[in-house]
């Protein structure tokens, strides 16, 4: 496929004004934006028409890699569709099935801008169940409509977790790319999943599981190369900027949301002399100070994954200690707390294939 040239309007800018992202809103192009190897590979995944996954810890950039993915797409002929599951289990809760189920078949309704009577569809299907009635919206209603190729963004996919009947959106999904086989139509809808989870314990069901069939796509954290696009705004010499970025590089390990929020701080300050004490006085300040796991909201976040969890708490604070402490614990991909641990972002897995913290601030 041709790409077309990036066509994109003012409205797609940071209407804020701020070159650093530190929340949660979706900009499809910012003149902050970090493209890393993710971007490249989910596009080319999603063009083939392969399904996609991106498990990855909060606030590591997951958003706007979907915003500037679905702007790439749609620049290029596709059909885009964002289902954030967050607002649906917000709006809609997680008690009746049939009525979250209609909520996702009319967010995507609104997304691809299809005007559907949906509710004498839906009461028309009600003999199926939603995981068959899904897939039958799928067929009936998204592809006879739509003729263009199709890329459902399914975003904070952990917010199925708790639901009862969680595992019957997985397997929808799964069931619509096994019907790629007898139903060709099927090819032209993709989906992307998206999430800070630990996948294996969404879908227990291998058979059902659509991450068995999909592509994972990694996010790592930022390089310390990918920093240099911050060095104009920080209101330094180049020299002094070099120092700053460095000595951020080293407290945050290139987590996004940790580099660019101190990057920001320096970038307000008036600071000169000693750069790297400057930089460690704002760290400790605002990210390592004794309210920050309460009052910081990404460390807020971190810390009610795992003292929230009232099942797992103790053993993945014990995990956690021993890591810290610089005990030797090697990666075990079966080990359920390992994983939730990891899915946290509090640790990696380091080339020798011991965990390891992933930065200074954590």
């Amino acid at each position: 496929m041709t790409e077309k040239p990036q066509n994109y309007s003012s409205e797609s800018l940071d209407k804020t004004g701020e070159f650093f992202s530190v929340g949660p809103p979706l900009h499809a192009v910012k003149l902050g934006y970090v493209r890393r190897a993710a971007d490249e590979f989910l596009y080319q995944t999603l063009v083939t028409g392969n399904y996609a996954h991106v498990i990855a810890p909060d606030r590591t950039g997951k958003s706007s890699l979907i915003a500037a993915t679905s702007a790439r797409l749609q620049n290029n002929g596709f059909k885009v569709a964002v289902l954030n599951l967050s607002q649906i289990v917000e709006r809609d809760g997680g008690s009746d099935a049939g009525r979250w189920y209609y909520s996702i078949a009319y967010r995507l309704l609104r997304q691809l801008r299809l005007k559907v009577d949906l509710q004498t569809w839906w009461q028309d299907n009600s003999i199926l169940s939603n995981r068959q009635r899904l897939v039958e919206f799928f067929t009936d209603v998204i592809l006879q409509n739509i003729q263009d190729r199709i890329v459902v963004f399914v975003d904070e996919i952990q917010y199925i977790a708790d639901l009862p009947f969680d595992e019957q959106l997985l397997a929808g999904i799964r069931a619509a790319h096994n019907a790629r086989v007898p139903e060709p139509e099927f090819a032209r809808l993709g989906f992307a999943m998206f999430g800070e989870c630990d996948p294996h314990s969404l879908a227990l069901d291998p058979a059902m599981s659509p991450f068995e069939i999909s592509q994972e796509v990694k996010l790592n954290d930022f390089s310390r190369e990918d920093l240099e696009v911050f060095a104009a705004e920080l209101n330094l010499s180049a020299a002094d900027a070099g120092l700053a970025l460095d000595r951020i590089f080293e407290w945050t390990s290139g987590q996004p949301y940790l580099s660019q929020k101190l990057a920001r701080s320096v970038s307000r300050e008036q600071i000169s002399g000693d750069i790297k004490g400057h930089v460690d006085r704002i760290a400790m300040h605002q990210l390592a100070g004794r309210g920050a796991t309460r009052n910081e909201p990404h460390l807020s976040h971190v810390c009610k994954l795992i003292v929230e969890n009232r099942k797992n708490h103790e053993p993945l604070l014990n995990l956690y200690g021993r890591i810290r402490k610089g005990i030797s614990v090697a990666h075990d991909p079966q080990s359920r707390i390992q994983r939730l641990l990891l899915a946290t972002g509090l640790v990696v897995k380091i080339g020798g294939g011991d965990l390891a913290v992933r930065n200074m601030v954590y």
